[in-house]
């Protein structure tokens, strides 16, 4: 007998579906998240990626359904959440509780698709995701807030230190940080440290200080 990959149909496995317009602030559920794959379809002049998350609580035969359309890159095969909507909502708070970024980190996301998918549905193991009150007054719907995860670390690389990294456990890199970020500058080591020798010129930090910092930045990666 030659198998088709024909399933026996098990209704055992039926699962209680909610729709995103079918949810209210409050409601939660925690289980697997996955990420389908995305199609794209013309919206005006540009591009936009659509696709589906699937959040399955299969202790209680539970789901969420959530279809995500935002722009999409293909030169560079990378998506654009908009800051306040669904797509930033979600990636904002997974990196807020899995990396410890602070909330609203970066005022829009571009988000390369292909890793994301990989990464949450490789190594996120448990979530819980619960529907929020959006910002805009107009939206049609929730928004998605992941407030905890679990997920494998053994089969990571060792996570490089990073600029940002450093700047949590030192002020005074923390200093040049902020007013990189202030500027708009990219933050880079080299801009870092520029900074960081303009404050010692100008008496606000010690050469102690400064080549303290400038050591700890040598060990930053960023290729």
């Amino acid at each position: 007998m030659l198998d088709f990959g024909i399933v026996t149909e098990d209704k055992t496995e039926d699962y209680y579906t909610k729709l995103l317009n079918e949810l209210v602030p409050g409601d939660e559920i925690t289980g697997e998240l996955i990420i389908g794959d995305f199609k794209t379809s013309p919206m005006d002049k540009r591009e936009v990626a659509e696709f589906y998350i699937i959040i399955s609580d299969h202790k209680n035969h539970q789901k969420w359904v959530a279809e995500i359309t935002t722009p999409y890159f293909p030169e560079t095969g990378n998506v654009y959440a908009e800051k306040d909507g669904l797509f930033y909502s979600l990636i904002d708070s997974l990196n807020h509780v899995v990396n410890g970024t602070p909330r609203k980190w970066q005022d829009n996301y571009s988000v390369n698709f292909h890793q994301l998918r990989k990464t949450v549905n490789s190594y996120l193991t448990m979530l819980t995701v619960k529907a929020v009150q959006p910002v805009n007054t107009d939206a049609k719907h929730v928004n998605l807030e992941i407030i905890d995860a679990d997920y494998k670390t053994g089969e990571k690389k060792p996570k490089k230190i990073t600029i940002y990294d450093l700047a949590q456990e030192d002020p005074i890199i923390l200093m040049g940080y902020s007013q990189l970020r202030n500027k708009g500058d990219r933050i880079t080591v080299k801009n870092i440290v520029f900074e960081l020798k303009s404050l010692m010129d100008d008496e606000k930090i010690t050469e102690e200080a400064y080549q303290k910092a400038f050591k700890k930045l040598k060990s930053v990666d960023e290729h």
